[in-house]
């Protein structure tokens, strides 16, 4: 089996390509609840709730006429106004025959970061609302 390259990721929020994505992370979690009884040695688990969260990390490019502005600007209004937007990752890239994760999240926070010897550089965190879905790309 191959490794998959790191450089290949696409993210997308609202339908639009986080440009210049640099790193992401996409956590998923599985709550259990404990239903051993008394008189049990062994403990005993269900599952319960599903979620997901994650971040992104990017290198900001400027002017309104680059790829980057609407998402920008649609992650600044839904860090607001507390809307859910739409989700997909597709670690391999987004060619036919490749996985892709999608849901529906919250954006919880969007933070820019500049040094006079360096790019800007911005992060986004999210939290998702519903279920995350993995698929095969057509």
């Amino acid at each position: 089996m191959a490794a998959i390259r790191g450089n290949s990721g696409v993210m997308e929020l609202s339908a639009h390509a986080v440009a210049q994505l640099t790193s992401y992370t996409l956590d998923t979690t599985q709550d259990t609840t404990e239903t051993s009884a008394m008189g049990s040695t062994d403990r005993a688990f269900i599952s319960t709730m599903q979620g997901f969260s994650g971040s992104a990390d990017f290198i900001l490019e400027g002017g309104a006429d680059t790829p980057q502005f609407d998402t920008i600007a649609s992650l600044d209004v839904a860090a607001h106004d507390g809307s859910a937007v739409t989700f997909e990752l597709f670690p391999e890239g987004e060619a036919s025959g490749n996985i892709k994760y999608n849901g529906s999240c919250l954006i919880t926070g969007v933070s820019y970061t500049a040094s006079f010897d360096g790019t800007v550089t911005g992060s986004l965190t999210f939290q998702g609302t519903g279920a995350l879905t993995s698929a095969v790309q057509s």
